[in-house]
């Protein structure tokens, strides 16, 4: 069963999203007004989310080429895989969000713990070993 190849498309797709979150700040940045209140708060937040998001990107592509190959079970492999898009839109995502509902910005929180702990799965199936195709 292929339980990466989500990570792999939710990844791609959240990354061109992102890149293009990244143009639309690099046009912002040259406006002088945009760095001052009220939008100060705002920018800062959504340049955060664009670099954390970025690197959920990257590492959800890293899971998805690597969780099948693993030698561990299939419950394990669809676990991982959940969780780091589900922490990739808890963490980034929230962060993006913040400035529109500031209640939300703990829930940011929750999305970089289930990161961590999905990448600790996957420490832990890389030790049980990678099979080889």
């Amino acid at each position: 069963m292929n339980h990466g190849r989500k990570n792999i498309v939710f990844g791609f797709c959240y990354l061109v999203i992102l890149l293009i979150m990244g143009m639309f700040l690099a046009i912002k940045l040259k406006d002088t007004a945009w760095a001052k209140e009220p939008f100060a708060f705002p920018r800062v937040v959504i340049r955060a989310a664009h670099a954390h998001g970025n690197l959920e990107s990257v590492l959800n592509i890293l899971i998805g080429l690597l969780v099948d190959r693993i030698s561990v079970g299939d419950g394990l492999k669809k676990t991982i895989s959940i969780l780091m898009i589900i922490g990739a839109v808890m963490h980034s995502g929230m962060l993006l969000l913040t400035p529109l509902f500031p209640a939300i910005s703990n829930l940011a929180v929750v999305g970089a713990i289930t990161l961590v702990i999905a990448i600790a799965l996957m420490a832990y199936g890389a030790i049980a070993g990678i099979e080889k195709k």
